[in-house]
């Protein structure tokens, strides 16, 4: 059984209880921070590529816009994009994004939909089915994410992608800027 297949499950196990997990005061998803992180890539029959990213949001009630650099080793990239957010409520989002990416000398775009949803007060979970463009490299995959607020404005998080030509994860600190949305 591939590991794909076990993180999977164990998401489906989460989602599926985590309406019985506490949610005294529970936060809102946020939209307007600063982030900074580790990623790593491992391409299907490639060498695993390490590196770093900066980037940042800004949203207003519905729509949130952003802008990320990465340097991965042996190349770098730069995204730009919008996204619509909402529809549940005050604790979870439906999520929609659409970006630019410039990687090197190749350019294409990133799609990205899925749903944020504040299970207890302080942790945020997500999932999100991603298509990425970029010349000839292209890639569907699903991720998954989890954040753990520290403090109001202070959070580290986690989110791993598995899909059909590559697998990345990326660790990060995120410091919120502003109102909670």
């Amino acid at each position: 059984m591939s590991r794909r297949w076990i993180y999977g499950g164990c998401l489906l196990v989460a989602l599926a209880f985590a309406p019985l997990a506490p949610a005294q005061a529970a936060e809102e998803p946020r939209y307007t921070f600063v982030e900074a992180g580790w990623v790593r890539e491992d391409p299907d029959g490639g060498s695993t590529d390490n590196g770093w990213f900066a980037g940042g949001s800004f949203s207003t009630r519905r729509f949130h816009f952003f802008a990320e650099y990465a340097d991965q080793g042996p190349f770098e990239v730069w995204q730009t994009g919008g996204g619509w957010h909402g529809l549940l409520g005050q604790r979870a989002d439906i999520v929609a994004e659409a970006a630019y990416v410039d990687a090197d000398s190749d350019e294409g775009y990133r799609a990205t939909a899925g749903v944020r949803w504040y299970v207890a007060e302080r942790l945020e979970i997500g999932g999100f089915a991603n298509r990425t463009d970029v010349g000839s490299f292209e890639n569907n995959s699903f991720s998954i994410q989890g954040i753990w607020d520290f403090t109001g404005r202070f959070s580290v998080g986690a989110n791993l992608a598995f899909g059909d030509e590559s697998d990345t994860l990326r660790a990060f600190a995120r410091f919120y800027l502003g109102k909670n949305r």
